[in-house]
Order: C-alpha cells, then sequence, then structure tokens
C-alpha cells in the first residue's frame, strides 16, 4: 500500500502537467489517485493500535516517529527554500520561512507533514484519555470529519470563508482515514476474515465510490469550476473512495503474488516512500524540462505521464542512493528518513 500511495503521488504531481488538453484522461487519472494521501494516514493508524505495546509509552512512540519525520522535513524545507529562491536570495527573509515551515508551505505537498504531526498529537491523546475502543473512537472520527466536510462544501460554494491551505492542514479535515487506520488496526484479526469474505463487495464499493467521484468532478465544475475544489482529498465520494480502495487491497492480500523482481521494486518504493514524498513535486518540474520539451515533445498524453513519472522516480531514488552512500547510518535518518 506505502509504495502504491508513494506512486500516485507521483502520478498526481506529474498529471497537471500532462493531460492539460485532454479533460477526461485528467480527471479519470487524477480521481483514481485521490487514494493516495488517505492510505498514508490510514497505514500510520493501522500501525499504532495493531502493536498493543505501543499503549505502553505513547509518547516514546510519538518521539520515535517524528523522529523520522521533522528532522528530514526541516532539511529539504530549508534547501528547497533556497534553490527555490536562488535567484532573489538576497531578499531571504527568516520569518517567511519560519513560517512556512511551520504551516507546511515550502513546496505544495508538505501540508501533509503538519497533518500526519497532528495525527501522532491526536493517538498520544486518545491512549492518555483511555479512549481507544476501535468503535468509539472511528465514530468520533466519522462525526469530526462529516461536521468538516460540511464546512469544506459551505466554503467551496462560497456560503462562509475558510482559506482551502488552512482546511488541509488541520486534522479533522482527514481524521476519518486515520481513525479508519486505528479501528482496523485495533481490530484487524476480527475484521480482516470478515473483508476476505466480502471481498467482491469492497471491489464494487469500491468502483461505484470511484465513479461516483468522476460524476461529483464534472457536477461541481458546473457550478465551481476552481481546481482546488474539483481536485481536493475532501470532497465526499473522494473520502469514500480513499477507503475502500485500501481496504480491497486488504481484502485480497492474499490473492496478490508479485515476481520475484516487482516484489523488490515494491520493498524499495516503500522504504524510500517519504523522501519521495518530499523531493518528487520539485524533480518534477526539472524531469518536464529536461524531457519533454527538449527530446519527446509532443506525444501521447498517457506516454508522457509514463516518462514523467518514471523519469521522477528514478532521480528521485538516484538522489536517495547517492545520500545513503555518502551519510552515515547516524545522519541517513534525520536526512532522509529511512
Amino acid at each position: 500500500m506505502r509504495a502504491l500511495a508513494i506512486v500516485s503521488v507521483v502520478i498526481t504531481h506529474a498529471g497537471s502537467f500532462t493531460f492539460s488538453d485532454r479533460r477526461i484522461l485528467f480527471v479519470t487519472s487524477d480521481t483514481f489517485q485521490l487514494f493516495c494521501v488517505p492510505a498514508f494516514l490510514l497505514l500510520s493508524g493501522f500501525f499504532l493500535t495493531n502493536k498493543l505495546e505501543n499503549q505502553n509509552n505513547p509518547a516514546l512512540v510519538v518521539k520515535k516517529r517524528l523522529s523520522k519525520i521533522i528532522p528530514p522535513y526541516l532539511f529539504w524545507s530549508v534547501a528547497l527554500y533556497i534553490l527555490n529562491n536562488l535567484g532573489e536570495i538576497q531578499k531571504f527573509d527568516l520569518l517567511s520561512l519560519l513560517r512556512d515551515i511551520l504551516t507546511g508551505s515550502v513546496m505544495p505537498p508538505y501540508y501533509f507533514i503538519v497533518v500526519i504531526v497532528q495525527c501522532y498529537g491526536w493517538w498520544w491523546l486518545l491512549v492518555k484519555l483511555r479512549f481507544l475502543e476501535p468503535r468509539k473512537v472511528l465514530a468520533l472520527g466519522f462525526t469530526i470529519q462529516t461536521i468538516f466536510t460540511i464546512f469544506f462544501y459551505l466554503t467551496a460554494f462560497q456560503y462562509i470563508s475558510i482559506p482551502l491551505p488552512l482546511m488541509e492542514r488541520w486534522i479533522f479535515s482527514w481524521i476519518l482515514p486515520f481513525s479508519t487506520g486505528l479501528f482496523f488496526g485495533g481490530s484487524y484479526d476480527q475484521i480482516q476474515p470478515v473483508r476476505e469474505r466480502k471481498k467482491r463487495l469492497v471491489l464494487g464499493a469500491k468502483i461505484l465510490f470511484y465513479l461516483a467521484s468522476i460524476w461529483e468532478f464534472y457536477l461541481k465544475s458546473e457550478v465551481n469550476s476552481e481546481a482546488w475544489f474539483l481536485r481536493s482529498f475532501l470532497k465526499l465520494f473522494a473520502q469514500g473512495y480513499a477507503i475502500l480502495f485500501v481496504l480491497s487491497i486488504l481484502a485480497f492480500s492474499k490473492s496478490i503474488a508479485l515476481p520475484s523482481r516487482a516484489s523488490g521494486l515494491v520493498k524499495i518504493l516503500a522504504a524510500y516512500s517519504f523522501p519521495i514524498y518530499l523531493l518528487d513535486s520539485t524533480l518534477v518540474k526539472y524531469v518536464l524540462l529536461l524531457v519533454f520539451y527538449k527530446f519527446i515533445d509532443p506525444v501521447n498524453p498517457l506516454l508522457k505521464l509514463g516518462f514523467l513519472v518514471t523519469g521522477t522516480l528514478l532521480g528521485c531514488w538516484a538522489i536517495i542512493y547517492l545520500l545513503e552512500k555518502v551519510l552515515t547510518k547516524n545522519y541517513r535518518q534525520y536526512i532522509l528518513g529511512i
């Protein structure tokens, strides 16, 4: 799931540069990738509650997790801030850098870091309050998510005014997938056999929510054509699709057999998923510049997307591999989160 999610993140970023003149391809591809960020949140919640010993010392668990997230995030935020402002380095503003780091604004995808830090804090609070009964956690998450989804739509249709960047950075806008992960992690042994028996039903529900997400895109584009709303993970059917996508993979997990080479590639993608997430939105622009406009443009949009995604993933892998070779094990964690 982690490997699928990080590839989908890259496809999402690459798709913005690929399907500008092919709307149906863009919508179907972009909608398909809407499981990626919720999948990371669901997986994070799952492993927090699936290991019961985590509850014995929640502060230590949170500290260990944040030690793999915050130092690399700080390093790459500063490095990319400098890179993105090389032409105006004399106007370097420390306060704006600090603001961007605290709000996850150095690069657009970095809002996720702010969200995941809040999620770990939320889990710590639930443990301290002894409120980890799986069904109660899920019910609470569903209730909060519903309230904030209503606020999202009211904002989208301009009944109220809340900036989307602010909504994207609140845990409450993402709490359902995280709570779902907490729920399945705490009751996995009881629920997984049921999910496997109902796997075709889960797959069918996922397909229906995917189609409904495409329909919602076109329906809302007639009312509100702003890209942030149409592509948002926070849309109603997109939330259900994202969760059902992950559950369908789990339901069919025993049926999924990969060749050894493919399995090795999946393991590399899973291990490198966090540093790829930090790097890809920057690297994809350079791949676009160097490859498409100098060598292979114009081409079929799907082929163009394939080149861009492959080039970006290979570029990220090369940077991470070189840094792994140069850095000692102690520093590797703080630069790459590995």
